[in-house]
């Protein structure tokens, strides 16, 4: 199969969605956690009955995802957590979250652009969506939910490096900035490392799930360096598991292309750069 060749000069901030969504900002009265008895009777058919029961069944049926190393979540069940993983996949990144935090309920940090979509907001949310506010506005109101969840033994998942580039064999460098969570509430982080692998009899991959943990936040350190440390303990974890054993490239052959370069040799592949 040829593959498409895809250029990128920044790995934090290019994004090969694709998705042509036009954004549309939260409302300024938007709210992330009703107290109405009927909208939570209505989120907890639709997450408990209705979306975890399909999950499971996309993910191990249809996809044939395989996890590894499940057990080092075990014990952890009993208190809200933070799952960290890269972002190679639509689907399978919105449901990994529900398997891996099952029975534990799970918030999945999206953008806006999963929540402008005319007509699904309240499904998105009701399957555990929890949309970044672009907003200053509603950046307390997305605090306060994070808090309330980790209180409440929910997980949290979050995707460091904010936009999909769709099978990428590798993990792309990503701030610190959203471990800022688990270190001010003082909550376990997980790991975990989307694969692929090539699948004798189908075109599309193999998927195998690696994950890694528990982290602990340093208690010793000042916020940002606790913050850097956890960042770095979790990267390097994913990046050895995608460096072993992502071993297929499927569909896009992803190229490095410094900014404004031009010509023959401006390019290089993955794993050419110094």
């Amino acid at each position: 199969m040829e593959k498409e060749i895809r250029y990128y000069s920044d790995e934090v901030h290019d994004d090969f969605a694709n998705t042509n969504i036009n954004t549309t900002p939260l409302p300024k009265d938007f709210v992330y956690h009703s107290r109405n008895p009927f909208v939570a009777a209505r989120r907890f058919v639709m997450y408990r009955l209705i979306a975890t029961p399909a999950v499971f069944l996309y993910m191990k049926l249809i996809r044939g995802v395989k996890y590894v190393n499940k057990e080092c979540l075990k014990g952890y069940k009993d208190r809200g957590c933070f799952l960290y993983g890269n972002h190679t996949a639509f689907v399978c990144d919105a449901f990994n979250p529900t398997v891996l935090a099952f029975p534990r309920a799970a918030k999945v940090m999206v953008s806006e652009d999963s929540t402008s979509i005319k007509g699904i907001r309240w499904l998105l949310m009701d399957a555990g969506a929890l949309p970044i506010p672009s907003g200053l506005h509603l950046m307390s109101a997305f605090n306060g939910e994070i808090e309330r969840a980790i209180s409440h033994r929910e997980w949290i998942a979050i995707y460091p490096e904010a936009h999909i580039w769709p099978y990428y064999t590798g993990v792309r460098d990503f701030p610190a900035v959203s471990f800022r969570y688990p270190v001010k509430l003082g909550a376990p982080v997980f790991a975990y490392t989307m694969t692929f692998q090539k699948r004798r009899f189908f075109k599309k991959p193999g998927i195998t799930v690696y994950v890694d943990g528990p982290f602990f936040p340093d208690e010793s350190l000042p916020l940002k360096a606790a913050q850097k440390k956890l960042r770095d303990e979790v990267h390097a974890a994913m990046k050895a598991r995608a460096e072993e054993h992502s071993t297929y490239e499927y569909k896009y052959t992803y190229v490095y292309r410094p900014e404004g370069a031009k010509g023959a040799g401006a390019e290089l592949r993955e794993g050419e750069r110094e």
